[in-house]
């Protein structure tokens, strides 16, 4: 390779290490561009890798340790990154930067503004895991609403748990109305799913035009119209200043008291106390999360080991195809850049 052969760096983390990013480097490959691969944190544990990224969504990358990835950016034109920490001043020592791509939805790790000031192209990657997420959210609600994890437990310890009683049998999902909360990318795909199941489906998103949500197929409402009307309420949101404790006693005291909660966004977006509170009392019938205030889950916390609540660890964005996803979207976007076009998902 020439010293003016155009380059990009693949910088992955435990989380995506950069050798599944690579498999999507080909695009780039083929049009001449030299790609070399490192990974930030890499001995680091995914699960310890996560308590590091969950933090920088609030500090920002400027906070982190960057002087490993610095030190790999001479002659670099193109830096893809998915978690690593992209701040001002690795952006004011990269010289030939010329676009960043954040292959992930958000883009906390990378200072924006400081890469619009020196006129360097930011790339994400929005609905990389819409189809894990979307997935997930329906397979939790379906397993808690047919009491799956119950059976399993009590006829695994030889039991035979059944009920015949109309009263106290679940209704089909044919027969339930969802209301979906957030009419994004994941948003959308989850009232897909639902109407697959001739379900109703319900969406709130002040940020999205109602005919855009008809056009999908639901039908818009208000956030207490849907609060009030739903079976399931399932929550699709980023968390912010605006969204924290969305979901909190007067908004659970709204639900219907055989409805039920999911949530696969953010941990925030509920709060657990009025959660409890309202389980306590009757007021909703059950919660499927996947998400949490403090994660891991303290020992003692109130929601563990009860019959109208399913959790699992934040996993519902956890799929190999949404690890390769993230890094093939920005691929994709810079592709169409080095064709003297405008990508799709460029912050602008």
């Amino acid at each position: 390779m020439t010293d003016d052969t155009p380059t990009c760096l693949l910088c992955g983390d435990p989380q995506q290490p950069s050798e599944y990013m690579y498999e999507n480097a080909a695009a780039l490959e083929e049009r001449g561009i030299e790609v070399r691969t490192m990974d930030w944190k890499a001995d680091v544990s995914a699960a310890e890798f996560r308590e590091v990224t969950m933090e920088m969504e609030s500090r920002g990358p400027a906070d982190y340790d960057d002087s490993e990835i610095r030190a790999n950016l001479d002659g670099v034109n193109y830096l893809v990154v998915h978690k690593a920490p992209v701040s001002a001043g690795l952006i004011e020592a990269a010289a030939d930067l010329e676009v960043v791509g954040a292959a992930r939805g958000g883009t906390e790790n990378v200072d924006v503004e400081a890469a619009r000031d020196a006129g360097i192209r930011v790339l994400h990657a929005p609905g990389r895991n819409a189809n894990a997420v979307a997935d997930y959210a329906l397979a939790t609600m379906l397993a808690h609403h047919r009491r799956v994890p119950f059976f399993d437990r009590t006829t695994s310890a030889g039991g035979w748990e059944l009920e015949f009683d109309p009263e106290r049998l679940p209704r089909d999902l044919a027969s339930l109305q969802v209301g979906v909360v957030g009419f994004g990318n994941i948003g959308r795909k989850v009232a897909e799913r639902y109407a697959g199941f001739d379900a109703d489906v319900l969406a709130y998103d002040p940020y999205v035009d109602d005919d855009a949500i008809r056009d999908a197929g639901a039908t818009p409402v208000s956030l207490a119209e849907l609060l009030a009307g739903a079976d399931v309420v399932t929550l699709h949101v980023r968390l912010s200043e605006e969204t924290e404790g969305l979901v909190g006693a007067e908004e659970l005291e709204t639900m219907n008291e055989s409805a039920f909660l999911v949530n696969t966004a953010r941990g925030g977006l509920v709060d657990e106390d009025a959660l409890v509170e309202a389980l306590d009392a009757g007021e909703i019938a059950g919660a499927a999360l996947d998400v949490f205030e403090t994660e891991p889950l303290p020992e003692d916390h109130p929601l563990l080991g009860r019959e109208d609540v399913t959790l699992s660890p934040h996993t519902a964005g956890s799929t190999r195809d949404a690890v390769l996803n993230g890094s093939k979207i920005v691929v994709e976007g810079l592709c169409v850049i080095l064709d003297g076009e405008d990508p799709e998902f460029e912050i602008t």
